[in-house]
C-alpha cells in the first residue's frame, strides 16, 4: 500500500518563474492598487482556518502556472492513475495564520500542497504541514504507552519547489506561524485535491470499446471488491497493458489506499491484488497496436 504521504522535491523546473510573480506582486507596497492587489480573501473560520487565499492567476504568471498544472495532472495520472485535479488556490500565511486539525475525506483521494515559500530563509516558526500518523490507538496497547509530538504526527516542511501529496482522509493541520508579517516572507503554497475520474485509455484502443469491456466486467469487479475488501474504504487503480490481440500482458497496481472503516476488516493488500487479478484476465477487442487502460476501483464499507 502507498504511504499516507509522499514528498516530491524539485518538482517543477520553472519554480523560480512562479516565485518571481510573487516577488513582483508584493514589491513596492506603497504603489499597490485596488485592481491588482484587492484580490486576497481573508479566510477566517473560528477555531479552524486563518489565512489569505486567492486564485493563483491573479498573482502568478499564467503560462508557467499552466505548465505547472499540466505537470501535476500528468504525475497524478501516470504515477497514480488519478485523472481529476482541482485548479489550485494560492494561499498566504503570515504571523497568526494557521489551519486547525481537520480532514478532507470528501474532497478527493489526495490533497496536494506545492510550496513557493523561501523556507530556508524564513523568518517565522510554524507553517509545516502536520499529518497524523496512521496507527491504531483505542483498542490497542498504544493506549497504555506515553506518547507525544512526533510520535503522533509528522511535520512536513514547506520547502521551496516541494510537492506534498497526502491521503485526504488523514487528520492534518498547519501549525500557527509566529514571526514576520511581511507577505513575501510568509508561507506561500498552491494547494488542491486529486481524485479518480472515468476510465483512461492511451494507445490504439478506442475509449468506447475499452469502456464496454470494463462495463461487462463491472458486476464481477464489484463483487470481488465487496468480498475481498470487506470493511475497507478507499480506492485502487489498476493499469492494464493490453496487446494488439486484446489480451492483458501486464496488470499493475498504481494506487492502493484501502483503510479499515469498520472492524473486522479485510487485508488491504489481498483486496487490491484480488481486483488486479480479475482485471488482468480481461480480454479486449483486437486493435492496430498496444494500449494502456487505467481502471479506478472504489471500495466502500457495507451500508446499514
Amino acid at each position: 500500500m502507498l504511504p499516507g504521504h509522499i514528498v516530491l522535491d524539485d518538482f517543477f523546473p520553472e519554480a523560480a518563474a512562479l516565485r518571481d510573480g510573487i516577488d513582483a506582486h508584493f514589491a513596492e507596497p506603497a504603489r499597490h492598487r485596488p485592481e491588482t492587489h484587492q484580490v486576497w480573501n481573508y479566510w477566517y473560520v473560528p477555531g479552524l482556518y486563518t489565512y489569505l487565499r486567492t486564485s493563483p492567476e491573479r498573482v502568478l504568471p499564467r503560462e508557467p502556472l499552466n505548465r505547472f498544472f499540466a505537470r501535476l495532472r500528468a504525475v497524478a495520472l501516470f504515477r497514480f492513475g488519478l485523472s481529476q485535479v482541482t485548479w489550485p488556490y494560492l494561499s498566504l500565511y503570515v504571523a497568526g495564520c494557521q489551519q486547525g486539525l481537520h480532514n478532507d475525506a470528501t474532497n478527493g483521494r489526495l490533497g496536494y500542497v506545492y510550496s513557493l515559500t523561501r523556507w530556508d530563509e524564513r523568518k517565522f516558526q510554524g507553517g509545516e504541514t502536520l499529518i497524523f500518523r496512521e496507527q491504531d490507538y483505542v483498542g490497542t496497547p498504544a493506549v497504555t504507552r506515553p506518547n507525544a509530538g512526533s510520535g503522533l504526527y509528522e511535520l512536513v516542511p514547506a520547502r521551496f519547489n516541494r510537492l506534498l501529496l497526502f491521503d485526504d482522509r488523514l487528520v492534518h493541520a498547519v501549525p500557527r506561524l509566529e514571526g514576520s508579517m511581511a507577505p513575501g516572507e510568509g508561507r506561500l503554497v498552491l494547494h488542491g485535491h486529486v481524485a479518480e475520474g472515468p476510465l483512461e485509455v492511451n494507445g490504439a484502443l478506442a475509449l468506447g470499446i475499452a469502456q464496454a469491456t470494463i462495463d461487462r466486467l463491472r458486476p464481477a469487479l464489484q463483487r470481488r471488491a465487496a468480498e475481498a475488501g470487506a470493511g475497507l474504504a478507499g480506492l485502487v487503480t489498476v493499469r492494464l497493458a493490453v496487446g494488439p490481440d486484446g489480451h492483458v500482458q501486464k496488470s499493475e497496481i498504481l494506487f492502493d489506499r484501502l483503510l479499515a472503516a469498520e472492524r473486522p476488516a479485510a487485508d488491504p493488500a489481498v483486496a487490491a491484488a484480488a481486483v488486479a487479478d480479475l482485471l488482468g484476465g480481461a480480454t479486449f477487442p483486437g486493435a492496430e497496436g498496444s494500449s494502456f487502460v487505467t481502471v479506478p476501483v472504489p471500495f466502500a464499507p457495507r451500508q446499514g
